[in-house]
């Protein structure tokens, strides 16, 4: 009896003002690329710099965000980024949000999955949209292909944040951007 591996299939896509992941359905693979798959703000920046400094012997003032895109983000539009991923002559690692089932799989490529506690993610994602600026917003909402509402950012001091299981209050407070919840959990906010 010969064993047959079952390699994930893409099974659908996913497209609002964040992402577009038809882009995958256009990359070409190649046998060495190196894919970062995280969910957000679950240590993706991170892992590229480690995979960066791996493949560049540790060189100094490396450019991860464009050497290492962020392929499913909308911004620029893939018209633009996919060239720009083609035309890149030293081994690929390209990030990703997006989950496997919406990925077009390479049974050659190599992936590296990140996970990080939800508790930790829900933070670091309020504390990002919360100091994002005007100029991330037009990015999102007018950059062309956008599905779905426009994106703004959040306008209030406090926000209530929730997952199954667990929830808190988030609250700003003065120009130290401190973001306190119950239970003495704190993070600077980066302004």
């Amino acid at each position: 009896m010969q064993h047959v591996t079952a390699w994930p299939s893409k099974s659908r896509e996913l497209h609002n003002h964040h992402f577009d992941s038809t882009i995958w359905n256009d990359l070409r693979y190649r046998d060495d690329d190196i894919v970062i798959a995280t969910y957000g703000k679950s240590g993706t920046t991170w892992t590229q710099q480690i995979v960066a400094q791996l493949l560049f012997n540790g060189a100094e003032d490396l450019n991860v965000s464009e050497m290492s895109p962020w392929l499913d983000l909308r911004v620029p539009p893939k018209e633009v980024k996919l060239p720009l991923v083609e035309a890149q002559t030293h081994r690929r690692f390209l990030k990703t949000h997006l989950p496997v089932d919406a990925l077009v799989f390479s049974p050659q490529a190599r992936y590296i999955y990140v996970g990080r506690d939800g508790r930790d993610v829900i933070w670091s994602m309020y504390n990002h949209h919360a100091n994002a600026n005007a100029r991330w917003y037009d990015a999102l909402n007018n950059t062309p292909g956008r599905v779905g509402p426009r994106s703004s950012p959040r306008r209030n001091r406090s926000a209530t944040i929730s997952t199954p299981g667990w929830s808190a209050t988030a609250i700003r407070s003065g120009p130290s951007g401190r973001t306190s919840a119950p239970g003495g959990r704190s993070e600077t906010c980066r302004t």
